[in-house]
């Protein structure tokens, strides 16, 4: 079985287990889907919007019904998440479609849309450049981005360190992920950069300071700072970091 192969298969088993005890929009209580949710422009009349990375599709949905004049298209690795969202989609909502697709290797025309949003997901594809690539090939010139990814220039790389010397798998506090890449910020951003995309903002959120044994990750992290001066300060370290850009 091929690697490809087998890792959709535990990602289709991930997404089954999840779906069966998870509220519908709950997602969208967390830090990155929030953040996304602010850095939105306020009309998408007649745009095409490519969420690469659905999921279960509920941020997809809530695009749909926040944009009634836009068209969605929810897209995902895992045939059994896509198939978890199609259930969702109600028989008055006309502007939506969710399709399998790889983000590796899109299966849409140069230039077909006008917003494209990623949310955690690029931490697990096997080959993040073509990814970025991807993303800059199906984007309208003129088009912009919005995508979300882990950044582990914080606390969290003694959870990697952890994991390079016993071998066993990183686990993101979440669940153990079917794969995981180890992400800084500067290498994200160095993806969109041979992508040819340009970076025209960032934010972060969700400071983990430092990770110690058997205290709780919660009471050394802060999630986000009120004060503008400290979220500039500590922005290179949030864990969860959002690029806005062009192209």
């Amino acid at each position: 079985m091929s690697r490809v192969t087998n890792t959709e298969n535990l990602y289709n088993e991930w997404h089954e287990d999840i779906g069966k005890t998870e509220a519908l929009f709950s997602i969208l209580e967390h830090p990155w889907y929030k953040t996304v949710k602010k850095l939105l422009p306020d009309d998408l009349s007649g745009k095409n919007v490519l969420e690469i990375g659905s999921g279960r599709g509920d941020f997809s949905l809530w695009l749909s019904f926040k944009y009634p004049d836009a068209h969605i298209v929810g897209t995902d690795f895992s045939s059994k998440a896509i198939e978890l969202a199609q259930a969702k989609v109600g028989s008055e909502t006309k502007n939506i479609v969710f399709q399998v697709e790889n983000a590796e290797s899109l299966s849409f025309c140069d230039n077909s849309f006008d917003l494209i949003v990623s949310c955690e997901t690029m931490e697990h594809v096997f080959h993040p450049q073509q990814m970025a690539n991807e993303i800059s090939r199906v984007l309208k010139p003129g088009g912009s981005f919005i995508l979300t990814t882990e950044n582990y220039f914080n606390g969290m790389i003694l959870a990697w360190v952890k994991t390079w010397l016993t071998g066993k798998p990183f686990e993101s506090g979440s669940g153990i992920q079917p794969h995981e890449n180890f992400f800084t910020f500067f290498i994200v951003r160095s993806f969109f950069k041979k992508a040819k995309l340009k970076i025209i903002r960032t934010e972060s959120n969700h400071f983990q300071l430092l990770l110690l044994p058997r205290v709780n990750p919660q009471k050394l992290c802060v999630q986000d700072f009120k004060s503008p001066f400290l979220k500039r300060l500590f922005k290179p370290f949030g864990r969860h970091y959002t690029f806005i850009g062009t192209k």
